[in-house]
């Protein structure tokens, strides 16, 4: 893949440069915007300050590109993407796929149906990757059903698979297992979410299938023994010889609505990993995390 699919088009993969793996603009109830418009999210406000926040992240960190893993169902917006991109100058990549809640609307669609429905989505939108995600231990015949589908799509359009998955009940072993078994190589499949835990003993359980390290939740926690913890788990997992796979983001929105009372944050936690956690790893690594490892992420281990 001498491309990589944007918002806005192919870039040359030259041109990925530092890029966050796992971020989002925003995630929103569509029926609840459908009701409430403006009261519930100001989509104008909103790409002002998603505009001026990724200015200010390129200008302080060279940020060049940022993946919008924002699954279909919980408010992927392509157009909204499409501004932020072209009025920012950062590269946004964006997504196909579902995420784990039952769907009634979708609850009696075949696989291969949902299946048409993401390689369609995804060649109208130019998304760069499918995403999808188990929440609970126990996984739903629905989120199954997704996970299959999930797989059969990305065997036909040859994007890579990023998984939400729950590290706390090590739910993602269960859900890639499912994957691997319609086919799918472990080299095309990031299993996020994975520094929401310190048993690194399961990190290592989910490396050792060969796929990606979705190190992508890192919260804006300053304290010494927070930052040394996950400074601690990346290092090992390097010694581990995993560093290859490590990829390092935020997963931080601009506007979440699954909180109680929903909010445009002006400046998420997107600057931590650059403050906090890279100044205490060498430059190599950083070009590792932050470009070597993505740009092989999108080319699924190529």
């Amino acid at each position: 893949m001498q491309h990589i699919k944007t918002v806005l088009g192919d870039i040359s993969a030259h041109d990925l440069g530092v890029t966050l793996a796992h971020e989002h603009i925003c995630c929103y109830s569509e029926y609840l915007y459908q009701m409430r418009g403006r009261n519930y999210l100001d989509k104008e406000k909103l790409l002002t300050v998603a505009v001026s926040y990724l200015k200010e992240i390129k200008e302080k960190y060279a940020l060049s590109t940022f993946i919008d893993c924002t699954p279909v169902n919980i408010g992927r917006d392509i157009e909204l993407l499409k501004q932020v991109s072209q009025q920012s100058g950062v590269h946004i990549i964006g997504s196909t796929g579902f995420y784990y809640t039952d769907e009634a609307v979708l609850f009696r669609s075949p696989i291969d149906v949902l299946a048409d429905c993401m390689v369609l989505d995804a060649k109208n939108v130019n998304a760069g990757i499918i995403k999808c995600a188990v929440e609970n231990a126990e996984l739903s015949l629905f989120n199954e059903k997704i996970l299959r589908a999930t797989a059969r799509a990305q065997l036909r359009l040859h994007l890579p698979i990023v998984m939400h998955s729950n590290a706390r009940n090590e739910n993602g072993r269960k859900a890639l297992e499912i994957l691997l078994s319609e086919g799918v190589r472990p080299q095309a499949i990031t299993v996020g979410h994975l520094s929401d835990t310190d048993d690194l003993a399961y990190v290592e359980q989910i490396a050792k299938y060969g796929c990606f390290i979705g190190f992508d939740r890192l919260y804006n926690n300053t304290s010494e023994e927070y930052i040394n913890r996950k400074i601690n788990a990346i290092r090992h997992l390097c010694e581990k010889g995993y560093a290859d796979r490590i990829l390092l983001s935020h997963d931080a929105p601009f506007y979440s609505g699954f909180q109680e009372e929903p909010i445009i944050l002006e400046k998420p936690r997107l600057s931590y990993c650059f403050d906090y956690i890279l100044p205490r790893l060498s430059d190599s690594m950083t070009k590792e995390f932050l470009e070597e490892n993505p740009l092989k992420m999108l080319r699924c281990g190529g």
